[in-house]
């Protein structure tokens, strides 16, 4: 599939082709990789949760709900706001709360979108949710990701899935 037929199906925008191809870009100089981009997206999230706040729109938490409940709400707040997949969705299993994404849906998908030329994966989604999270969940309610197969991203019959619980 060629990069007009990524962007036709998947609906890009500019900014969605400005952030998978700088992230990409860096596969080209052979600096990227998933741990890079997890210390990027520390520093994304700190940003992107400061200027949600300086905003005054930020995601609906409340410490009188569940670690699940709150946690969902951040996730689907930050797949609203930044438009990161035309299809996704959030799947509760015990104390595991998952977020799928289709994968030819997502918005800035270094190799997807950005055509990044790498093994493995360079997804941004996982540490940016994490630490995001981290800065909205009430008090004793952290989380964090959970290894899948090695990592914190799991492609599968055409999902990724990203999984998170309670720390």
């Amino acid at each position: 599939m060629g990069f007009e037929d990524v962007v036709i199906e998947r609906d890009l925008d500019k900014w969605n082709v400005l952030i998978a191809s700088i992230l990409a870009g860096f596969s080209k100089w052979g600096v990227l990789s998933q741990g890079i981009v997890n210390k990027n997206m520390e520093l994304v999230a700190d940003k992107l949760s400061r200027f949600f706040k300086i905003k005054n729109n930020i995601p609906e938490v409340d410490s009188t709900k569940d670690f699940k409940e709150n946690l969902m709400s951040i996730i689907r707040f930050l797949d609203k706001e930044l438009e990161m997949a035309g299809k996704s969705g959030l799947e509760v299993d015990g104390e595991v709360v998952t977020f799928q994404v289709v994968s030819k849906t997502c918005n800035f998908c270094p190799i997807g979108v950005g055509e990044a030329e790498l093994e493995g994966t360079a997804c941004p989604y996982p540490a940016l949710i994490k630490e995001f999270a981290n800065k909205f969940l009430p008090e004793g309610q952290k989380v964090k990701l959970v290894v899948q197969e090695r990592n914190y991203l799991k492609k599968e019959s055409g999902y990724c899935f990203i999984k998170f619980t309670k720390e």
